[in-house]
């Protein structure tokens, strides 16, 4: 990285099998690209088969007690790509930026509150900045994504920037980890909150690929996460109807390739409906219910979906291009990337092409990591007023990059939508 930028960010991975030795390689890796600073935080997500308490002892062994955030994983990404059975880390240095870290517990007894609880230790830590920008890590099977947001929007308000994306646990779906401050955390929500003087600006990015395939219904009856009717006939009937006899036979498998699209009203204008991904994570024949990552409220409309390979990764260029086009011609410095679980499984042998594809729109040298994840934060568009509320998202990526102004230009204050 060019000694002179006012971001420096380094990027490690480390398949070793000690989880010791693998903290302590990669730490040291991403160390080297900030030009031997101490670092403001690190960023670590890590497989599910590593002694999670011993990961982090190995990288706070090279790095010290400094703020860390992160959390296990479906798939970890970094600079290098896709991995797996890895730990990726990246550490952040930068005298124009300032990062808080906060953690919420609990978030499957009250997904709202935990992330009230999160929002609040953060902001006891300083003064609030609207224009801040928080990621969150939370547990990606503690229940309604929906209600998460809820609770962020009412501490920080609707049109605060936020993503992030669900931890994994390597496809099991019956228990994650959080990673805060060196320390391992079972059921909570991690955040962290960066503010920028002037000269720097974030993008965000969010792209799926996948289109209605032109039909719409509506949820009749739902019960949280659990719909259990559309159209006022038993969910999983219709959605059979829909897949056919052949698809529905690799049930619950196939709900990766057909997630439902929740349409929002609010995005939907000009007669082109805009929606929020929800795929569906189990199904109950007996009952003829379909449970899913994030609510689909009673009343709301939706439509089927669907996506080529091809489709998801074109849907990865339109997020790199989006976050691009935010900064307004600021240099890329790093990328942080959340992708769904589902894009990886659809994907399968083309993995590679997704975090290729966002290095080629923003530059193959920009430090990256990332995870697939059990769900997505981000807004649909954060440039464009009325866009810019975060929403929940399935086979979903959300990229979050951060830019400095080229080098003698003046200082221009970021413009909120």
């Amino acid at each position: 990285m060019n000694a002179i930028s006012k971001i420096q960010a380094g990027s490690g991975v480390s398949e070793l099998t000690d989880s010791y030795a693998a903290g302590v390689s990669a730490a040291s890796e991403a160390l080297t690209g900030i030009s031997g600073r101490t670092p403001q935080v690190l960023i670590v997500f890590g497989a599910m088969r590593f002694d999670h308490r011993e990961l982090l002892k190995g990288i706070m062994s090279v790095a010290g007690d400094i703020p860390l955030v992160g959390g296990t994983t479906a798939g970890e990404i970094s600079t290098g790509g896709f991995s797996t059975g890895s730990v990726v880390v990246m550490a952040l240095a930068s005298d124009y930026l300032h990062c808080v870290e906060g953690i919420g517990h609990d978030m499957s007894s009250d997904e709202a509150a935990c992330a009230v609880e999160m929002a609040t230790d953060i902001l006891s830590k300083g003064s609030f900045d609207k224009d801040a920008s928080l990621m969150v890590f939370p547990n990606g099977m503690g229940g309604d994504g929906l209600r998460v947001l809820d609770g962020l929007h009412s501490v920080l308000g609707r049109g605060f920037e936020i993503s992030g994306g669900f931890l994994g646990d390597d496809e099991r779906f019956q228990s994650t980890f959080q990673y805060y401050n060196g320390k391992v955390y079972k059921d909570a929500i991690v955040g962290l909150m960066i503010s920028r003087k002037d000269c720097i600006r974030t993008g965000i990015g969010v792209g799926s690929g996948f289109e209605s395939i032109g039909n719409s219904f509506v949820c009749t009856a739902s019960e949280g996460n659990l719909v259990t009717e559309f159209d006022h006939v038993r969910a999983l009937d219709l959605y059979k109807d829909f897949l056919g006899e052949e698809r529905s036979a690799r049930l619950p498998g196939v709900c990766l390739e057909y997630p439902f699209g929740l349409i929002d009203p609010a995005l939907s204008t000009g007669g082109e409906e805009l929606f929020q991904l929800r795929c569906g994570l189990s199904v109950d024949h007996a009952k003829g219910t379909i449970s899913l990552a994030a609510s689909i409220p009673s009343g709301s409309s939706v439509t089927l979906t669907t996506a080529s390979r091809g489709d998801i990764i074109q849907g990865a260029r339109f997020a790199a291009e989006q976050a691009k086009a935010c900064l307004s011609g600021a240099i890329p410095r790093l990328v942080v990337m959340f992708s769904c679980v589902g894009r990886k499984l659809v994907l399968g042998r083309r993995i590679q092409e997704e975090a290729a594809t966002i290095k080629e729109c923003l530059g193959s040298d920009v430090p990256l990591i990332g995870f697939y994840t059990y769900g997505e934060i981000g807004p649909v568009n954060k440039m464009k007023p009325g866009f810019e509320t975060a929403k929940f998202h399935n086979e979903t990526v959300v990229l979050w990059v951060i830019g400095e102004e080229h080098s003698g230009s003046p200082a221009t204050a970021v413009v909120r939508p």
